[in-house]
């Protein structure tokens, strides 16, 4: 198994946030050809852990693919996806790492809005203003490699917070021990302390809620799951892997993301 700097700040978040949520967060019940699979030249994971009854946690989905190209180079995805329930509007937490080549890397890191912001003005005080969480966006944008990304999706773009880290590092050719002092030192730096925001700020925020109120906003979580984050996800899938395991993949993320 290759050694991946961005999977490793990945699972340091993974296990930071199952510490701080403990009780709160159901053992996995993800199948064993799931958290490890592989055809030859690509090996992943998947592993999901819902909400235990009584909390906020919908579920917590931690990912990662690997595969080498014919080319020699590999291209890898990391991600780590806490989305809450209805008991609160609070943002769902969502990071993903995205290497194409030995020296570059999209990250996107977001305190997921779940409200229409223009609409609630202060959501945005509330869960951005006020915690600060812009300064680890602003930490990010001063690394000289770091460029904005631009994803091709036009419905992707409008679903970000204005705190959003949605970032391209470019640290040009054969430079990727560049590159892996970023990840493990400044990208790592800023995820963590965005999970922490999230953590303090998002997790115990329980808002009352008329019932239609609460209906209308899982199913604009559920319209934007699957409409754009879980595509997003898992769309390389069958790009890299044979369809056996991709479709028994795909099969475990779909079950995260519908509740089933």
């Amino acid at each position: 198994m290759p050694r991946l700097a961005h999977r490793e700040v990945m699972l340091a978040l993974a296990r930071e946030a199952e510490a701080r949520l403990g009780g709160a967060l159901l053992p996995s019940e993800v199948p064993a050809e799931v958290t490890c699979f592989g055809d030859g030249a690509a090996l992943g994971s998947v592993d999901v852990r819902r909400g235990a009854p009584g909390s906020s946690i919908d579920f917590m989905l931690e990912a990662w693919f690997h595969r080498i190209l014919p080319t020699g180079t590999a291209i890898d995805i990391t991600s780590l996806i806490i989305f809450l329930n209805g008991t609160t509007d609070a943002p769902h937490f969502l990071m993903e790492l995205i290497q194409g080549g030995p020296a570059s890397l999209v990250v996107l890191l977001d305190l997921f809005p779940r409200r229409d912001l223009p609409l609630h003005p202060d959501y945005i005080d509330k869960y951005y203003g006020a915690t600060g969480v812009d300064d680890h966006r602003r930490s990010i944008t001063r690394v000289p490699e770091v460029r904005p990304y631009v994803s091709p999706s036009l419905l992707v773009r409008s679903l970000w917070s204005p705190t959003a880290v949605v970032v391209d590092v470019q640290c040009g050719e054969k430079n990727g021990a560049v590159l892996e002092e970023i990840v493990v030192g400044q990208v790592a730096t800023s995820a963590m302390a965005v999970l922490g925001v999230w953590l303090e700020h998002c997790v115990a925020s329980v808002v009352e809620m008329e019932t239609a109120e609460r209906e209308s906003l899982v199913a604009r979580d559920k319209m934007i799951s699957t409409t754009s984050v879980k595509p997003n996800l898992s769309a390389n899938l069958p790009k890299m892997f044979e369809n056996d395991v991709s479709d028994r993949v795909v099969a475990e993320i779909n079950k995260a993301f519908l509740g089933l």
